[in-house]
């Protein structure tokens, strides 16, 4: 009886492994895999104090939401000046064309007493923003001061000699404006004049081009995964605000085994599982070089092999999240 029996067992064990390996072969290489988002950093064009921002870590955002606002007073005030520079000059082209009077003189020479002013107060403000810095310096070589501290400072001394530099283009410019007067309407200063207006006209649009540079807005959907500045800090022009993982552009990092990855082609499609769902993820990387399978993506076909990292990129519908661990089919 007990020789009937073992071949019947040894039958059964034998169809048994062989049906676990013709399902094994149907499934495919079965592999962890953990969903990434591109990370984009929301950079700051310009430097300045943040006094306004209104996202927290994990906040969901849109492209062109609000990330951060800097301080932008002393640029208004320039702006201000400038258009009121435009609306000078545009009144001064109206005056040649009908020919000056008596008043219009008097007015551009009180107007350039006014700018000569100013920019005497302007370079008083620079030179006293330059003597701030040297005592700082030295406190900061000494660890005596902060860094934020002396990067203000040197921020003040910037504003300063751009105030001071904007205000000798006043004098300069209140200066012809009166030359025009005096000389009187002729063709060839009117055009003087009209080149004038089209300077000034100029640099207003710059100016209102670097006004937008004060708001830091999301280059893309997705959620705020960092913040490296709190509202109130001092942010240098090229320094990283915050890193946005976008939602349209998600991939699948796994580790196939190096023997199976030579296999593997540019656009291949994968399937992804995270448990009923099933997703194509399309390859579009492959890493150059080879390592051991990190512990916590390891399964029984990779553990203590030598793997290569590929990442996937998901459909743009996908529903998965960053950080959401899956299964990954190569057939």
């Amino acid at each position: 009886m007990k020789r009937k029996i073992i071949p019947v067992l040894l039958i059964l064990i034998i169809g048994g492994s062989l049906f676990f390996i013709v399902r094994g072969q149907d499934r495919g290489l079965a592999l962890r895999g953990e969903v990434e988002g591109t990370i984009y950093s929301q950079v700051a064009d310009v430097a300045g104090k943040i006094v306004e921002m209104p996202v927290e870590l994990g906040s969901p955002v849109r492209a062109g939401d609000l990330i951060a606002r800097l301080d932008n007073t002393d640029q208004k005030y320039a702006l201000e000046q400038l258009q009121i520079v435009l609306e000078k000059r545009q009144l001064m082209l109206r005056t040649l064309l009908k020919g000056a009077r008596q008043e219009e003189l008097e007015k551009a020479r009180s107007d350039v007493s006014i700018a000569e002013a100013n920019y005497h107060s302007a370079e008083a403000t620079y030179r006293q923003a330059q003597d701030d810095i040297e005592p700082l310096v030295r406190l900061w070589e000494a660890g005596g001061v902060a860094q934020n501290e002396l990067d203000r400072a040197r921020l003040r001394e910037t504003i300063a000699a751009e105030s001071m530099e904007a205000a000798a283009g006043q004098v300069r410019k209140a200066r012809e404006q009166l030359s025009l007067l005096q000389k009187g309407s002729d063709a060839e200063t009117i055009a003087l004049a009209e080149e004038d207006i089209m300077d000034a006209e100029s640099r207003i649009r710059q100016m209102r081009e670097t006004l937008n540079k004060y708001e830091i807005r999301a280059t893309c959907d997705g959620i705020v995964i960092s913040i490296n500045y709190n509202l109130g800090s001092m942010v240098n022009a090229g320094y990283n605000v915050a890193d946005i993982s976008a939602d349209r552009e998600k991939y699948v990092v796994c580790y196939v085994p190096r023997e199976q990855s030579l296999q593997l082609t540019y656009g291949q499609l994968f399937t992804v599982r995270s448990g009923s769902v099933e997703h194509q993820g399309e390859l579009r990387f492959i890493d150059v070089k080879s390592q051991y399978t990190p512990k916590d993506m390891q399964t029984s076909a990779t553990k203590n092999k030598v793997s290569v990292k590929v990442k996937l990129l998901l459909p743009p519908e996908t529903t998965l999240k960053g950080g959401n661990r899956v299964e990954v089919i190569v057939r």
